[in-house]
């Protein structure tokens, strides 16, 4: 029997909310230090909030037809990979597979609190972050930070080895009474609010989250609304759903959250995106040029770059990620037209043309900068996607593909403390992962894989001293 749609909303519409929910949860607790594959409970707790208890009567929900539930979610529309693969596009089954599981993947850094807060706060900018999401949420971004960096701490509270303090998935009244210690109750409370799911009215905000995906054959594979919502009450307590699932709102809850819900984000996130990498060039203590000062030095009209670095190494930076459809159905058309004015155009439009006016008779380099890591990092992996949409000939003599890079920021931060605590320079990182991907087994997904070989120490940033600082718990 073929699976659909239907058929899978007709038997969660026979059972409770209730019992369907139980279930998730008893699958996701017996897979607390697992990845996979969650994201199928995950879109099955979705459908449940959604469409569960519909049908009068209700029936009694066993293992065994709540097993069955979700096999026919985990089977529901398996083609959709398979046929890329059959069809010889291995890369894209790939990246579907990046979309679906990578972002349950992302580890927290405790670097990563100070970074959001410089960026979201500490750089001043025409349009107020901190006041919007105060507006919104309630928070200063600093005291939003220093909660969830003591929800973090708490959530790993087992490696202590204290009886008297446990965390078993649930936020308990150990945890209000750590966290008074450091901040007001009613701050950790209102926390709470934010995170939370409404369990009686929660529709109006999963349909409103904005990656979801209409096609509910395609569902499996899109990021889970939990993102925003990390924390669930469910049985009167509330439970952080995954911790798979909270790692990732504690690198990304601010941006995404903003990026939702206030039009005006964007345009000043890519400005303050570009003062940030700013940061770490001068920490480089290398010459370099400002895209201010290359429009006094090229002719009028030129295409820009941010930045150059000691005049053969051209940076622009794109604080963008795909769109959620593309992210699961990546053929090259969607994902041409979901790039080409972001990191197709840095490099055909900015790059090329940077490069050609200053520096074309000697080898040089181009760094492509995002917010969040990306499915690659070389750009001759995208070169033939925009090369074949360019209505004249590429010339990329002076710059080839592989001499490209997309870089995320933690990783480019990395880069910078790298060079300053190693014998090592920004050239010779670049030529290491040019040469690192001229053989299939070397080549490297992502870029911060090439500094497998340096030291891992926690960032240790001049530019972020301050916001460290504030962002001490003691």
């Amino acid at each position: 029997m073929e699976i659909t749609f239907n058929y899978i909303r007709n038997k969660i519409r026979k059972h409770s909310k209730q019992d369907l929910l139980q279930f998730c949860y008893n699958l996701l607790d017996n897979k607390k230090n697992e990845i996979k594959p969650i994201w199928f409970v995950f879109l099955l707790m979705k459908w449940t909030y959604l469409f569960g208890g519909e049908k009068y009567p209700i029936e009694p929900l066993t293992q065994k037809k709540a097993s069955k539930i979700l096999k026919s979610i985990t089977d529901f529309n398996q083609d959709h990979i398979s046929s890329f693969i059959k069809e010889g596009n291995t890369d894209i089954a790939f990246h579907i597979l990046y979309s679906q599981q990578f972002y349950l993947q992302t580890s927290v850094y405790k670097d990563v609190f100070a970074t959001q807060l410089k960026l979201f706060s500490s750089i001043p900018g025409k349009y107020n972050i901190e006041k919007s999401f105060e507006q919104k949420t309630g928070f200063k971004i600093l005291d939003f930070l220093l909660l969830m960096k003591i929800t973090w701490i708490y959530t790993d509270i087992n490696i202590l080895d204290k009886p008297s303090i446990n965390y078993n998935g649930y936020l308990s009244n150990d945890f209000l009474k750590i966290t008074s210690e450091f901040t007001d109750e009613i701050k950790v409370k209102k926390l709470i609010q934010l995170l939370t799911l409404d369990p009686i009215n929660p529709n109006e905000k999963i349909k409103n989250f904005k990656r979801n995906l209409k096609r509910e054959e395609l569902q499996s594979m899109e990021r889970t609304f939990f993102t925003l919502y990390p924390l669930q009450y469910f049985n009167k307590k509330i439970r952080i759903i995954h911790l798979s699932v909270f790692n990732y709102s504690i690198n990304n809850y601010i941006y995404d959250y903003l990026k939702s819900v206030d039009e005006k984000f964007a345009t000043e996130f890519g400005n303050r995106f570009e003062k940030y990498i700013e940061f770490g060039i001068k920490e480089l203590k290398n010459d370099y040029t400002t895209e201010k000062s290359l429009k006094k030095l090229l002719p009028k009209d030129s295409k820009l770059v941010d930045f150059v670095i000691d005049s053969n190494i051209f940076i622009e930076c794109k604080a963008i990620e795909l769109q959620a459809y593309p992210s699961v159905n990546p053929t090259d058309e969607l994902i041409y037209n979901s790039l080409k004015g972001s990191i197709l155009k840095a490099y055909f439009e900015q790059l090329l043309s940077v490069s050609k006016n200053l520096n074309d008779k000697k080898e040089n380099w181009g760094i492509i900068l995002t917010y969040k890591k990306l499915y690659w990092s070389q750009f001759s992996d995208l070169y033939e996607i925009g090369k074949v949409k360019q209505k004249n000939e590429v010339n990329n003599s002076h710059l080839p593909p592989e001499n490209v890079f997309i870089i995320d920021l933690y990783t480019w931060d990395r880069i910078i403390f790298i060079i300053n605590n190693e014998k090592t320079s920004l050239l010779d990182i670049l030529k290491l992962a040019k040469k690192n991907n001229s053989k299939n087994e070397t080549k490297k997904q992502f870029f911060d894989m090439h500094l497998d070989g340096f030291k891992n120490d926690p960032l240790n940033l001049s530019y972020l001293k301050t916001e460290t600082k504030l962002l001490n718990i003691q």
